[in-house]
């Protein structure tokens, strides 16, 4: 171990678990700002520090990369956080008092907005309608997101503004439910429809988008993560005020973490804009970079708008949705091919996923000079044959562990026991080669990263059940679930040769824990507290 630059910073007294094959572990890591100098024995890092060198001491505890989080929503989370909480609602009466107690506490809304509501967790599984959230405000439009955000409720003041009513159309790629005897919407609105609402509530201002980022970065960081790769670009209606609030941000060093944006552009011409706006401007500053297209190609489980291969066992009216025909997922993905370009496609069902990787392995024959990793988030219903498919097209797979504790009770009535067999299928990917990297869609789930690593270990419930686990042929070893958290998002992300690891070169992005994640009961990983999150060598 060798060293020119005398360290400005060094953490000792540690146990370094750096996921570096060639030094696994360490006692000591001098920094020489934002990047890691060296690692190595205490005496060897000591014998570096120079007059100026500050020592941090840690008492023993564990230091491990710093986690990435593969793909989540931040503004969506920080709105979230601003809007009303409907997570904890048991039935659709409280999603009438919390959407009561929201407007009595925010006069000044124009709009009653809420999100995080699950009917699975409802003693009555329904979702709510028009009627229902009519008794929060007749004058006052009121939209609230399911937890998946792929269903809305909406009230009869939301239809109105947006004229839907009996005549309207479904929109392609989405659906309007409706009465079956009047034929009248009911005020749930799934997929593209959910545009049809949304596009009318006021765009949020950048000080309102700059409020919003800060509050859930800074939630980001307490819990550990130093990067998240967010879906926080949505068309080009909001582009720009998007932009700019982060562009604010980086400028001013007020954002704690690094974020890399995801572009959902769903339409060659708002694809166009984008991949024009990313050659001008790769970066928004040192801690912003724009990153790949994401496209979904189907919708989400809960909400059986997933598309799969086959009529759902719970409701075989439905085999879920496309959001693409194949001729325009293959249209999108092969303009991104063309400009080597990311995908990261949502694909939940096993009908999505065969669409996707289609696209896929069509744009690579065309265009060879497509280097960048394409990848797939969710891969939730799988089947063996797509498992096998995904490893040889070297598909990369953002997967959502923490999904478990809430599908589990669920999945195999929704899409049967043969399609279940295969589902989540974690461990089996690792064997088969396939690359994986961890994230939660917060706010569809909690951006936890320790409560991700639980769920992959575990594959339970925070209750404990089932105790052996769903599916525990599919459990990842703790050494497995710190990795999908921290080396897996990086390569996902082509950063593998800057983050991912605690190695010397790299940026100084760790985490301090108060034990060793491996070494403990699994348990534990739920009331963990994260003692310091490390970013370009600043506690953050």
């Amino acid at each position: 171990m060798t060293a020119k630059k005398t360290p400005t910073q060094i953490f000792c007294n540690a146990k370094f678990i750096t996921l570096d094959e060639r030094l696994p572990e360490a006692e000591a890591m001098a920094l020489a700002g934002d990047r890691i100098l060296a690692l190595g024995t205490y005496q060897a890092i000591k014998d570096l520090a120079g007059e100026e060198t500050k020592i941090h001491d840690l008492a023993g505890q564990v230091v491990v990369p710093g986690f990435n989080d593969s793909h989540m929503h931040l503004i969506n989370l920080g709105q979230g956080m601003d809007g009303a909480d409907l997570t904890k609602a048991r039935s659709i009466q409280d999603l009438v008092r919390l959407g009561q107690e929201y407007k009595a506490a925010r006069s000044d809304s124009t709009w009653i907005i809420g999100r995080g509501f699950n009917e699975e967790n409802f003693a009555v599984k329904a979702l709510p309608t028009k009627d229902d959230l009519d008794e929060i405000s007749q004058t006052q439009p009121v939209f609230y997101t399911r937890v998946c955000g792929h269903i809305c409720a909406v009230n009869s003041k939301a239809l109105e503004l947006a004229g839907i009513n009996v005549n309207t159309d479904d929109p392609p790629g989405g659906s309007l439910d409706r009465d079956r005897e009047t034929g009248e919407p009911t005020g749930v609105l799934r997929e593209n429809a959910i545009d049809l609402v949304r596009n009318l509530i006021p765009s949020p201002t950048i000080k309102d988008l700059k409020r919003v980022i800060l509050t859930a970065s800074r939630l980001a960081a307490s819990l550990g993560l130093t990067t998240v790769q967010s879906n926080d670009l949505h068309g080009t209606r909001t582009l720009i005020n998007r932009l700019e609030a982060y562009a604010q941000l980086a400028a001013s060093g007020e954002l704690p973490i690094r974020v890399e944006l995801q572009a959902a552009m769903p339409t060659p011409e708002e694809l166009k804009t984008y991949l024009e706006l990313k050659k001008a401007h790769p970066t928004l500053g040192e801690k912003v970079s724009l990153g790949p297209l994401k496209l979904f190609s189907d919708g989400s489980l809960g909400g059986r708008t997933a598309a799969l291969s086959q009529a759902y066992a719970d409701d075989p009216s439905t085999s879920g949705m496309p959001i693409f025909s194949q001729d325009e997922l293959d249209e999108l993905v092969l303009m991104a091919a063309q400009a080597n370009l990311q995908v990261a496609c949502h694909a939940i069902g096993d009908r999505a996923i065969d669409m996707v990787m289609d696209s896929y392995e069509k744009a690579k024959l065309t265009e060879p000079g497509w280097t960048a990793r394409p990848r797939i988030i969710h891969a939730q219903i799988t089947r063996f044959d797509q498992l096998e498919r995904l490893a040889k097209l070297g598909i990369v797979c953002d997967i959502q562990p923490i999904f478990v504790p809430t599908d589990l009770h669920f999945v195999e009535a929704r899409v049967g026991r043969e399609l279940a067999q295969h589902a989540y299928a974690w461990k089996t990917m690792a064997k088969l080669g396939i690359r994986t990297a961890g994230g939660s869609d917060s706010p569809v789930e909690p951006c936890n990263p320790l409560w991700g690593m639980h769920a992959a270990i575990t594959r339970r419930g925070q209750d404990g059940l089932p105790r052996e686990g769903w599916q525990p042929k599919e459990r990842l070893t703790a050494q497995e679930a710190l990795t999908l958290f921290t080396s897996g998002p990086a390569y996902a992300a082509h950063e593998e040769e800057i983050k991912g690891t605690l190695s010397a070169g790299k940026l100084a992005d760790f985490v301090v824990l108060p034990e060793d994640p491996r070494q403990i009961n699994p348990d534990r990983l739920l009331t963990m507290k994260v003692t310091a999150t490390c970013v370009g060598g600043q506690i953050v």
